[in-house]
């Protein structure tokens, strides 16, 4: 003879279905949770990088000096001199 189980099927099919439920469930707070989180690290970080225009510091403007001629600039006494020859062909 067989034995027959302490549970019946109704409620062992109750059980597996409360569980994958269950289960739903909290794979759908994870999801909403990490969603919710990615967006505030998303938000916060664009905020973080945000610069206003105080904080910008502007190069020097490329005025050219006053002995700039077009073919020398800098000074005259500079401790170093450096020429450039091009053949173009």
């Amino acid at each position: 003879m067989t034995k027959k189980s302490s549970r019946s099927v109704r409620a062992r099919r109750q059980e597996m279905q409360a569980r994958k439920k269950k289960q739903r469930l909290i794979t759908t707070l994870i999801v909403i949770g990490g969603l919710t989180l990615l967006t505030a690290i998303l938000f916060l970080g664009r905020q973080a990088l945000e610069v206003s225009p105080e904080d910008v510091t502007l190069p020097p403007s490329l005025e050219l000096p006053p002995n700039a001629d077009g073919s020398a600039w800098g000074p005259a006494d500079a401790p170093v001199v450096i020429e450039e020859y091009g053949d173009f062909q």
